[in-house]
């Protein structure tokens, strides 16, 4: 009995080292890509602005600069939503690990140790 005990302390022991290391990997890198995907929404959003603020200059081009710097706007609260709000990506992953918790203490109830 006590094998089977140390069996299964181990087994749940791996199965969180192992859930705990790919979520800081997956945080890091997902980090990473949401502070570079920011910037360059925000480098797209500066250089739409400049171009809707000249469009707006000329009276002519008046009506292809507003919408143009509508759009600008959107961006940056994009890139704003980005580094600091949950992605759907980070939620996905969650759901997964909760998942593989899940069927790792069934998998362990049912190993006939």
């Amino acid at each position: 009995m006590r094998v089977e005990e140390l069996a299964m302390g181990l087994v749940g022991s791996l199965t969180g080292l192992v859930s705990g290391v790919l979520g800081a990997v997956v945080g890091v890198v997902s980090g990473i890509l949401r502070g570079v995907l920011a910037l360059v929404l925000s480098v797209v959003a500066t250089v739409l602005l400049i171009v809707a603020a000249l469009l707006c200059v000329t009276v002519l081009l008046l009506p292809l600069g507003i919408p143009l710097g509508a759009i600008a706007l959107g961006l940056y609260g994009q890139a704003a939503k980005l580094i600091a709000g949950n992605t759907g990506l980070e939620r996905a992953v969650r759901r997964g690990q909760d998942a593989l918790s899940v069927r790792s203490s069934r998998l362990r109830k049912r190993l006939p140790l």
